[in-house]
Parts: structure tokens; sequence; C-alpha cells
């Protein structure tokens, strides 16, 4: 009897326990722009940005965009940001002028690194471009520490 109620506590812990305990990495929805920690152009010239969801100074989440036009100028951000309102824009000052790169407003891709070692652990592909609602799929584990067989989440 006391083995059968030891096993139902810890089946009761696994079934309460939130997934952020056990480090399983859900995908979660995205932060608002003002909670971003970076932002970077990326080799592929998509505009990544990083997040600090545990707000522990390490960033471990990640969206990816496509970039749909960069260019000089010298408007203010205000004007950028109104002639491309389907659009989010970043932008790099450069004395006068700006550099700006207008980006899609949803990712497509996310990526969460797990243990905040620097290096991704699981990039997922938002094929519609629609915001995370489930038809996310698992895309790659760059470090290696998943493999492709992972169920989407």
């Amino acid at each position: 009897m006391k083995r059968f109620t030891s096993c139902l506590t810890f089946f009761a812990f696994l079934a309460f326990t939130t997934p952020v305990s056990w480090g399983n990495p859900y995908l979660v929805a995205e932060p608002p722009q003002s909670d971003r920690t970076t932002w970077d152009v990326a080799a592929n010239g998509m505009v990544y940005v990083s997040y600090d969801l545990n707000s522990n100074g390490t960033a471990d989440f990640y969206t990816l965009r496509v970039v749909e036009k960069s260019f000089y100028s010298d408007q203010t951000v205000w004007e950028v940001e109104d002639h491309f309102s389907n659009s989010l824009v970043f932008f790099a000052s450069y004395g006068q002028d700006r550099f700006y790169y207008v980006a899609r407003i949803e990712p497509l891709f996310y990526a969460v690194d797990v243990n905040e070692d620097g290096f991704w652990d699981l990039i997922y592909k938002d094929v519609y471009e629609d915001g995370v609602n489930g038809n996310e799929v698992f895309y790659e584990s760059p470090s290696g520490m998943f493999t492709s067989n992972i169920a989407n989440f």
C-alpha cells in the first residue's frame, strides 16, 4: 500500500508540475516588442529578435522574420512606420540617416535556447506565419539536444 501511495504521489506531482519546471521546451507566444532584449540581422538576411522569458539576463527565446525591404533614409522612424503600417520596422542610426529593415509582422521561425548557453536548442517553423497557434512544426535542433522525432507542441 505504501508503494502504491508513493507512486500515486509521484504521478500527481508530474501531472500538476508546470512544463517550465521540467525544462520542457514548449513554444510560447511571442512577447510584446517592448520586451525584446536585442535584435540583429542574420547572415541569411532575416531579422532575429531575442527575449529573456525568465528575466535572468540571458536571452532564451528568439523570433526570425523575413525582411521585406531595407534602405537608407533621412525620414523619421514614425514616418517610415506610418508608410509600412502592416510591418515591423527596425533601424540603425548613422548620424542624420538611418538604415531601415522592414520585416513581416509574424515570424517565420521561433527558436528556443533551453539551457541558455547561447546555442539554439530548438527551432520551429511557422509555415503560415500566423503566430503561435499550434500549427508550428519542429524544424531543427542545431545544438543536437533534441532529435527530429520530437513531438510537435
